[in-house]
C-alpha cells in the first residue's frame, strides 16, 4: 500500500460488484452503488488492465468476436470470491442482527457500501469502516461526487494496522467494547504479514464482549506452492503484484481452528470451494464457479 494513494484493489473491487451487478444473472451479490464510486477513467483503465490479462492467457478467446462484457465477465472469473464474500458477511451479518448485535466493524473496508446501501439500519446498526487513511479519504471524496450521504450511523476511523492496533483505532470511534460486534475483514489478511494479523485477532480478541463474531477470507497456505498453484489463482497473484499489492499470507486451513483458538476464538465455519459452490455458485450457466485456493470462514470471541 503505497503511503499517498488509495488501494488499487479496492477499485478492482468495487468495478467488479458494479459489472455483476449490471449484467450477471442470477446475481450472487448484489451492489446497486459501487459503480457510483467509480469515474470513467478508472473503469476504462480497469477493463483494458483486465482485457490485455485475457488476451494474454486466452488469446482465442480474446479472438473470438465474442461482446466486450462477455469478455470482461470471463476475465474477472478468477476474482469471484470478491462477491462471495461480501454476500457471506452481509449473510452472517443478518443472522447477528437478529440475535441481538447492534454494531458493525468493517476492517479494511475500501469501497464497501452496505452503509450507503442500508441507510434503513440507521436506528439498529452503529457501522464503523476501519482503513488506510488514503483509502478512507479517496472514499469520502467519491461518495460526495456521487451526490452521496453518508448516513449518520456510519463513522469513519483512518488507520494503519501495521503501524497501531485495532483496539486503539476503535477508542477514537463510538464503538462499546461492552457490547457484542460483528466484524468483517474481508480481502485483507493475504496482504498482511503474519505478525500484522495475529496482532490484530489478538487486539480485536481484547477489545470484544464474548459472543462477537468475525468474518474473514483467506488463501490456503498451501495454494502458494507453485506446485499446486491452478492457473486461476496465478493469474489472480499475477493481478495484484502489477498494482502493487501482493499477496504475501495463507493461513493453514487444516491448523485455523487451532490458530484461532490460541488468539481466544472458536471457530463456527470454515468453507472451501465445495461449500461455496453449493450456497453461491449452484445451477449457474455462466461459468462463475469458487476460486480454488479462497476460502471464507466464521469465528466467534471466547
Amino acid at each position: 500500500m503505497d503511503e499517498g494513494r488509495a488501494s488499487r484493489t479496492a477499485i478492482a473491487t468495487a468495478y467488479f460488484r458494479a459489472h455483476h451487478y449490471a449484467h450477471a444473472t442470477p446475481k450472487i451479490f448484489e451492489d446497486s452503488l459501487a459503480g457510483a464510486l467509480l469515474n470513467a477513467r478508472e473503469r476504462e483503465a480497469v477493463e483494458k488492465f483486465l482485457l490485455e490479462g485475457l488476451a494474454k492467457h486466452n488469446p482465442e478467446l480474446a479472438r473470438s468476436g465474442a461482446a466486450r462484457t462477455t469478455l470482461i465477465g470471463y476475465a474477472l472469473a478468477g476474482l469471484v470470491v470478491v462477491l462471495a464474500r461480501a454476500r457471506y458477511a452481509e449473510d452472517r451479518l443478518a443472522e447477528a442482527m437478529r440475535d441481538g448485535v447492534s454494531q458493525y466493524v468493517v476492517i479494511g473496508a475500501g469501497l464497501d457500501t452496505f452503509a450507503l446501501r442500508r441507510p434503513d439500519l440507521q436506528d439498529r446498526l452503529r457501522i464503523i469502516e476501519i482503513d488506510h487513511p488514503a483509502t478512507q479519504a479517496s472514499k469520502q471524496r467519491r461518495i460526495r461526487e456521487a451526490g452521496l450521504t453518508p448516513p449518520p450511523h456510519l463513522h469513519f476511523a483512518p488507520a494503519d494496522l501495521e503501524k497501531e492496533s485495532l483496539a486503539e483505532v476503535l477508542s477514537r470511534t463510538p464503538y462499546d467494547p461492552g457490547r457484542p460486534a460483528f466484524f468483517s475483514w474481508l480481502g485483507v489478511t493475504m496482504y498482511l504479514t503474519g505478525d500484522a494479523i495475529r496482532a490484530t485477532l489478538c487486539s480485536l480478541r481484547g477489545s470484544s464482549a464474548a459472543g462477537s463474531q468475525l468474518v474473514f477470507d483467506y488463501i490456503d497456505r498451501s495454494a502458494f506452492a507453485p506446485e499446486n498453484r491452478s492457473p486461476t489463482f496465478s493469474r489472480l497473484i499475477e493481478i495484484v503484484r502489477r498494482v502493487g499489492e501482493p499477496m504475501i499470507f495463507g493461513f493453514d486451513s487444516s491448523a485455523l481452528g487451532a490458530e484461532l483458538a490460541a488468539q481466544g476464538f472458536r471457530l463456527l465455519e470454515d468453507l472451501g470451494p465445495e461449500a461455496q459452490e453449493e450456497i453461491f455458485y449452484r445451477n449457474r450457466t455462466d461459468g462463475l464457479r469458487p476460486t480454488g485456493s479462497a476460502r471464507l470462514a466464521r469465528a466467534a470471541v471466547i
